[in-house]
């Protein structure tokens, strides 16, 4: 009998931990950049996937940081997007 009050109250605290850190909040940071600065980046970016194509490096490691720019390039590019269609609020 203590053996399974025991395994319930394991149970009980575990399912409390697990619901207790499964709502933590999220962090959202905004970083500002002006047009000509986000296209010299954006492009940089391009360059920089290029240089690691045309290299020696082994074909795991050319995947892994092709990816992370392309992921990276698409993240600018939805960002701009949202803060480009934003419309302000009409006054009355």
């Amino acid at each position: 009998m203590k053996n399974s009050k025991n395994l319930l109250t394991g149970i009980f605290i575990g399912m409390t931990m697990m619901c207790l850190t499964a709502f933590t909040a999220e962090k959202v940071f905004t970083l500002k950049f002006s047009e000509v600065d986000i296209n010299k980046h954006y492009q940089k970016l391009s360059l920089i996937r290029q240089i690691v194509d045309n290299s020696n490096l082994a074909h795991q490691d050319v995947v892994f940081v092709t990816k992370s720019i392309d992921s990276l390039q698409a993240e600018i590019v939805n960002q701009v997007k949202v803060q480009v269609d934003q419309t302000p609020p009409t006054k009355k």
